[in-house]
């Protein structure tokens, strides 16, 4: 998935990506002049836990947003001010585990036992219809929901998603971050991002056979410039989605971080998802 680790680490230091965690007292200062005021909760499963932040302004649309490795809920905040998107839905933000306030430092490489988690926010919530969007890492997340949940889902929109086994090439440099002195030196959240990433071609081999349960409109927008996860991924979408259900919007030009690039274009295909 990641061809290199300078990029990785370059553009995600560049990017607005790097503010994995916000505490409350931030959070109210980013929201001080919104119309709408975020919360947050904690769901528990087990002995896990999972922090959402969300703004609930009595809609019967949910939009869950799911963020990339590594990441936090804080990758879609600006999307909570967003006017068009609150006029239908109400949002939430999810820091998947590991990160965040989900347990932070303790990875789970489990595709299923991260969707397992985060149905239970969508239950939580218990909307009429319910739209994810994932980013990144977030796509086979909330692919894995589909598959296991389609009760609980109306729409995905998978954002430069890394699905396609395939497209999982060995890296040296994941090898040397699972060992002791690797783990030391690096950040916590990068470290939590490698736990994850080093078994996900395992995890998308058994999505496999799992594709045919998803029978929901699913739009895939992806850049013809990503460094981080190939363009062949959104193809794969295509193969593994029936034609009737799937569309890919190819990003001339961009790169990884459409959530902060090409915001218009996701807020697009969240509606015309949920027009159908």
């Amino acid at each position: 998935m990641m061809r290199s680790l300078v990029p990785l680490i370059f553009m995600a230091l560049t990017s607005s990506c790097i503010d994995f965690s916000m505490d409350p007292s931030e959070i109210n200062e980013a929201f001080a002049e919104a119309t709408y005021k975020p919360e947050s909760g904690i769901v528990t499963l087990d002995s896990n836990h999972l922090h959402y932040v969300y703004v609930d302004n009595d809609r019967s649309g949910l939009v869950v947003f799911v963020h990339g490795s590594p990441g936090s809920w804080s990758a879609f905040m600006d999307y909570f001010k967003n006017d068009s998107l609150l006029q239908s839905f109400d949002m939430v933000s999810v820091d998947r585990p590991g990160y965040g306030l989900s347990d932070r430092g303790r990875p789970m490489s489990s595709m299923e036992a991260q969707a397992a988690i985060i149905s239970e926010v969508i239950r939580h919530f218990e909307h009429e219809r319910v739209i994810l969007v994932g980013h990144s890492l977030g796509g086979p997340v909330i692919a894995r929901i589909a598959m296991d949940y389609p009760e609980l889902v109306d729409g995905l929109v998978m954002v430069a998603p890394s699905i396609d086994p395939e497209q999982e090439k060995y890296e040296w440099y994941r090898s040397w971050i699972d060992t002791k002195v690797g783990g030391w030196f690096t950040p916590t959240d990068f470290w939590v991002s490698n736990e994850e990433i080093l078994p996900l071609k395992d995890e998308l081999q058994l999505m496999l056979p799992l594709w045919d349960q998803i029978r929901v409109p699913t739009i895939v927008v992806q850049g013809t410039k990503d460094m981080l996860v190939p363009k062949e991924n959104a193809e794969f979408a295509h193969r593994m989605i029936s034609d009737s259900l799937v569309e890919v919007r190819y990003l001339e030009g961009a790169n990884h971080f459409i959530p902060w690039s090409h915001p218009e274009a996701i807020n697009r295909a969240i509606v015309d998802i949920f027009a159908r």
